[in-house]
């Protein structure tokens, strides 16, 4: 598949999956505070679905909460992608944006102490 039509479709995947993993999980604002896909990546045969995933809160049982709810999640996947081959979601935990908070932190305090 070309890329620029993988590239459509994972932006098509990854905002389907945000909307149903907001359906699917009941309170996932309290238990995991905000989750967030922070990219998708399809192989190029159309086998997988990675989901790269974190929260705030709970971030050790986020990854056995999407397990537990896969199945309904990759059901309502076949059912609203309109392709031939829908790809079998893996769901991966990353805390990438972990490191960027950092990141952000110190360089807002490397500000301060410049206009000081």
């Amino acid at each position: 598949m070309k890329q620029d039509r993988l590239k459509k479709l994972e932006s098509v995947a990854q905002e389907l999956l945000s909307k149903i993993i907001f359906e699917e999980i009941e309170d996932s604002e309290k238990i995991f505070w905000i989750i967030t896909i922070l990219w998708v990546k399809i192989s190029s045969d159309l086998s997988y679905l990675d989901v790269y995933i974190s929260s705030f809160k709970n971030q050790d049982t986020l990854a056995h909460t999407l397990a537990r709810h896969w199945y309904d999640i990759q059901k309502r996947m076949n059912k609203e992608l309109w392709i031939r081959k829908v790809p079998k979601i893996r769901f991966r935990y990353s805390d990438e944006w972990e490191f960027v908070w950092h990141i952000n932190k110190i360089i807002s305090e490397l500000e301060i102490n410049d206009k000081e």
